[in-house]
């Protein structure tokens, strides 16, 4: 039941976040004031990464799972409570900081040599600013719900963040303009945390704790500390990349902001990450750290084994369908309102070169679990840090040569070098086998090369029929029949060879339907 939830507010989630940067795109285009808002939200975005996120997740679930499966109930509930209230009083200062710094660092994000843009976006991110710390605490009971097997106000807490932000969009700006998108995410941040306040206070979650001498939360903070750093060098790409992305000017006459078609193009990427491997991780995490607590080697092994083929055996074909069906794509995405015929053809070849980073992207987001659930965050960090050099220096190199497509390459790059340390330390390590998972890939690979082939022909011919039409029924009927084809031919392809993950993926989805 866990999964079905999970992956409903995750599938409801990655939609909302799709419609949420619709709108603005539908509202703004790729104009300097949707720009300064993607600068601006970096900042407090980072603060956010870097004292939350996923470190309270990786550290806080394994710890507060093992308390549980121990029968410790009442040290994992002042667990929760203590972390929470720390990153508050982490949060608030270092808020205040960035506030009266916003000046000196804003400019540096974002540079431009229109004051009134610096300007604006100082405002933006001072708006901002209190966001991370709403978004803090909705993460402690996240982690704290999910560690107790909670997962129906977790799941949806991200979907009321969207909702909150496109309401405020839609009601906010006519009067605020630009501003009502900063008031809407600081809004959107209180809901997210708000909405799992009742089942929080239900569970005993949460209360004004502070018992930083208990040793669960020392283990807790000690394994905070290297995913926090990660993830805070992980925003070096962001920051790095939105810096050369901000001083691309493309289209006619240079109107068409980089910093905007990098973003769409990258949310865009993000919905079949968020969609695959976000909820597998977050299911596999509890019971991946309960097998460690209770040494059942065997289960842990074949719970990776299966998540691992699995993913692969899905991811490799999406990606294949995804990049023949790109322009389509991005087209249904993005291209309505303000965001014209010529932002996509630009945008759709920076998708297809992200697209490359797929599989490894969506294998990080259960790698990274694997290895959080036997309590170690030092290594995901060390390949984290290795991601982060390996594109950073691409980006340099490859920005001047590629524009937007050398950063978007350069993160592929990196995710799989991330992605080669890991698989490097789970054999060295557990002795993990890869050769089950190389078979996967050796046999998936053709068949999603015919998938692919059969999308195109079958997208070429309904455009034909729908004369290219860009209304979106035409293009829901387009990616939609075109998808069928591919997914006719896979299935076709895994039942020819008798593909055992054909038979994994079936019974997946019959226990997601019998418990739905």
């Amino acid at each position: 039941m866990a999964g079905v939830v999970v992956v409903a507010g995750v599938v409801l989630s990655r939609l909302l976040g799709w419609v949420r940067v619709a709108v603005f795109a539908a509202q703004y285009g790729t104009g300097p004031q949707i720009s300064a808002f993607y600068v601006a939200f970096r900042i407090p975005d980072t603060l956010f990464q870097l004292v939350a996120a996923g470190a309270v997740g990786s550290a806080l679930v394994p710890v507060a799972s093992a308390l549980l499966a121990n029968g410790e109930d009442g040290r994992a509930r002042r667990l929760v409570a203590t972390i929470a209230n720390l990153m508050v009083m982490a949060l608030v200062p270092l808020a205040v900081l960035v506030w009266l710094a916003a000046p000196v660092i804003v400019p540096i994000i974002g540079p431009s040599n229109d004051p009134a843009q610096i300007a604006l976006e100082i405002d933006l991110t001072r708006w901002m600013l209190i966001s991370p710390i709403f978004l803090a605490m909705a993460a402690a009971f996240t982690a704290g719900l999910n560690a107790s097997g909670i997962f129906g106000a977790p799941a949806l807490a991200p979907n009321i963040y969207n909702l909150v932000i496109i309401g405020a969009t839609v009601a906010l700006t006519p009067f605020m303009g630009i501003q009502g998108l900063a008031v809407g995410v600081v809004l959107g941040a209180a809901g997210h945390m708000g909405i799992q306040a009742y089942a929080v206070r239900k569970q005993g979650l949460y209360g004004l704790v502070l018992d930083v001498h208990d040793p669960a939360v020392k283990e807790t903070l000690k394994l905070m500390a290297p995913r926090a750093l990660g993830l805070g060098v992980t925003q070096i790409v962001f920051l790095v990349n939105g810096f050369f992305a901000v001083q691309a000017h493309l289209g006619v006459n240079h109107l068409i902001q980089g910093m905007d078609i990098y973003t769409y193009a990258f949310t865009a990427l993000q919905i079949p990450v968020g969609l695959i491997g976000v909820p597998l991780g977050i299911v596999l995490l509890p019971p991946l750290s309960q097998a460690i607590a209770r040494g059942d080697r065997e289960r842990f092994s074949r719970l990776v084994d299966q998540a691992l083929r699995l993913t692969l055996y899905v991811v490799v074909p999406l990606t294949g369908l995804m990049l023949v069906l790109a322009t389509p794509t991005m087209t249904l995405l993005f291209q309505r309102g303000a965001f014209t015929p010529e932002a996509t053809s630009i945008a759709v070849p920076v998708f297809a070169v992200f697209l490359f980073g797929l599989v490894a992207h969506v294998l990080i987001s259960l790698l990274a679990p694997i290895f959080y659930a036997g309590k170690d965050t030092r290594t995901p960090v060390t390949a984290a840090i290795l991601a982060v050099a390996v594109d950073v220096v691409s980006a340099a190199l490859l920005f001047p040569l590629l524009g937007l497509a050398g950063l978007a390459l350069a993160i592929g790059l990196g995710a799989w070098a991330e992605v080669a340390m890991l698989f490097y330390f789970m054999r060295r390590r557990q002795g993990f086998d890869l050769r089950r998972l190389g078979l996967t890939v050796a046999f998936a690979v053709p068949g999603a090369s015919l998938a692919a082939a059969a999308a195109l022909a079958a997208d070429r011919f309904v455009a034909g029929l729908t004369h290219a039409s860009t209304a979106f029924p035409a293009l829901v009927l387009e990616l939609g029949l075109a998808g069928l084809a591919g997914l006719g031919v896979y299935l076709a392809w895994s039942r020819l060879l008798r593909l055992p993950e054909l038979t994994t993926a079936t019974d997946l989805v019959k226990t997601l339907v019998r418990h739905s």
